[in-house]
């Protein structure tokens, strides 16, 4: 559920679209366009990026949301093989496919990406071929926004929960080898 950014408190966590998991710092009045231009602004300190600092506007139609639960992350990541892979071969198609995914804000779609984006990798280099850099691209995006918040959700690290994730496909990998179904 997306919320309204007056819903949250400092010392909240949320996710912000740009900068993942973060913690609302302060919510103060600022004048950042010059004088006569005060707005709330919410203070965010991305969890995953030490140091960094977010001013968002409190009456924003930017996206937040709240950060999904520990039991909803362990679903998502226990049922990673009932994903669906997208199956569009066309790069241009698949490209805007993946953007669409990515833009829902959501961890469900993140992860169909990132499966497909690993099993097509993993297909590529067992025909002895280089992973595209496109997918290369599409997986650091995507990939960082789901496991930033699947390990916020799960209290893990991202290295752990990526390795739970992928470990979860070895035996779809397999199969897609072996079949040579994903090009």
């Amino acid at each position: 559920m997306v919320k309204f950014m007056s819903d949250y408190q400092v010392g909240d966590y949320l996710m912000h679209e740009g900068s993942g998991v973060c913690q609302v710092a302060d919510i103060s009045e600022k004048a950042l366009q010059g004088k006569g231009s005060e707005k709330m602004y919410y203070s965010l300190e991305p969890v995953f990026q030490k140091g960094a600092q977010v001013l968002t506007p409190v009456a924003s139609k930017l996206r937040i949301r709240d950060v999904k639960s520990q039991e909803e992350m362990q679903n998502l990541l226990d049922r990673v093989l009932e994903l669906p892979v997208i199956p569009e071969q066309n790069i241009r198609t698949l490209g805007d496919i993946f953007k669409e995914k990515i833009s829902e804000f959501d961890p469900v779609p993140l992860a169909t990406v990132v499966k497909t984006v690993y099993l097509r990798e993993q297909m590529r280099m067992a025909s002895g071929k280089k992973a595209m850099s496109s997918d290369e691209k599409v997986m650091a995006t995507a990939g960082r926004k789901l496991f930033e918040e699947m390990a916020f959700a799960l209290g893990k690290d991202m290295e752990t929960v990526r390795d739970l994730f992928f470990a979860n496909l070895k035996s779809e990998k397999d199969i897609c080898i072996k079949t040579m179904k994903i090009q």
